[in-house]
C-alpha cells in the first residue's frame, strides 16, 4: 500500500505545520494509560506536536516509537533524545507482536482508516493494550472560523478528512472496545500570521501554486477584518478536541 498522494504534500509545510497548529489540551495527555506502558507507538508523528506531550508524562524506562511516513515532517521531532523515530506507513511497522501498550494517533488516523493499517495496530497492540485517536478540530460555531473551513474546504476533493467520519468505523470493530470518548473545547493563542499558516499547513492546500496560495492570503486578511481581529496582534482560534480511547480485546 502507498501512501495517500496529498499527504505527501506535507512536505513543503513543515515550518506552516509547526507554526500554525496547536498542540494538545493537558487533561487529553493526563487520560491516556501512560505510567505503567512501557512501550508506546505514536502513529502518524509528523512534526512531533504529541509525541513531545508523550515525553513529558512517560517514565525513563519506557520505549517511545514515533512512526511517521513523511521524513521531512520528522526530522525536527529525530532530534529528540528520548524518541525512536521509523519512517514507513502505519501498515508496515517493524515491531514485535503484542509488544505495544499504547498506540497514539493525533490528527491523523483518518490518513489510514484502512484495514491494512488497522490489523497492523491490532497486531502490535497486547491483549487489553489502548488504541487512542485523538484530533483538534476548528470550531466551526465562530463564524470566522467557518468562513476558513468554507474556504479551505473546496480544495479537499477526495482527500481523507477526519470531517468526512469515514473513520468511525473502526469504533465497531471487533477488535477493540470503545471505553471512553471525550470532547474539550481548546482555544489556542497564536500570532495573527499563525492563521494563515494554519491555511497553508492543510495537505490538500500545502501544495498549490504561489499566486493561489497568496490569494488565500488575501482572503483569510478578509475574514479576520470582517471579524474585527483585522489589526490584531494575536488571535484565539477556537478548537474542539476529541479523543477515543479503544481497548485491544
Amino acid at each position: 500500500m502507498t501512501l495517500n498522494p496529498t499527504a505527501k504534500n506535507y512536505r513543503v509545510a513543515v515550518a506552516a505545520y509547526e507554526a500554525g497548529r496547536p498542540s494538545y489540551p493537558a487533561e487529553i495527555v493526563a487520560a491516556l494509560p501512560l505510567q505503567a506502558a512501557r512501550c508506546v507507538v505514536d502513529l502518524g508523528a509528523g512534526t512531533g506536536k504529541f509525541t513531545r506531550l508523550l515525553l513529558q508524562h512517560l517514565t525513563a524506562t519506557t520505549r517511545l516509537v514515533a512512526v511517521e511516513p513523511v521524513a521531512e515532517m520528522s526530522a525536527k521531532l529525530a532530534q529528540e533524545a528520548k524518541v525512536e523515530v521509523i519512517n514507513t506507513r502505519a501498515d508496515a511497522i517493524d515491531l514485535a507482536t503484542g509488544s505495544v501498550d499504547l498506540v497514539t494517533c493525533a490528527q491523523a488516523f483518518h490518513w489510514f482508516d484502512n484495514e491494512a493499517s488497522v490489523a497492523e495496530i491490532a497486531r502490535l497492540l497486547r491483549p487489553g493494550g489502548t488504541l487512542a485517536l485523538v484530533w483538534n478540530n476548528r470550531d466551526d460555531r465562530a463564524p470566522w472560523v467557518e468562513a476558513l473551513s468554507v474556504m479551505i474546504e473546496k480544495y479537499a476533493g477526495d482527500t481523507p478528512r477526519q470531517r468526512s467520519g469515514h473513520w468511525r468505523w473502526i469504533l465497531k470493530d471487533p477488535r477493540f472496545v470503545l471505553e471512553k470518548e471525550i470532547v474539550q473545547d481548546h482555544p489556542h493563542r497564536m500570532a495573527r500570521q499563525g492563521v494563515y499558516e494554519r491555511v497553508v499547513s492543510t495537505s490538500y492546500v500545502a501544495n498549490l501554486p504561489d499566486a493561489e496560495k497568496a490569494a488565500l492570503r488575501d482572503k483569510t486578511d478578509q475574514i479576520l477584518r470582517e471579524a474585527g481581529l483585522g489589526d490584531a496582534e494575536e488571535v484565539v482560534f477556537p478548537y474542539v478536541t476529541q479523543l477515543f480511547l479503544l481497548k485491544r480485546v
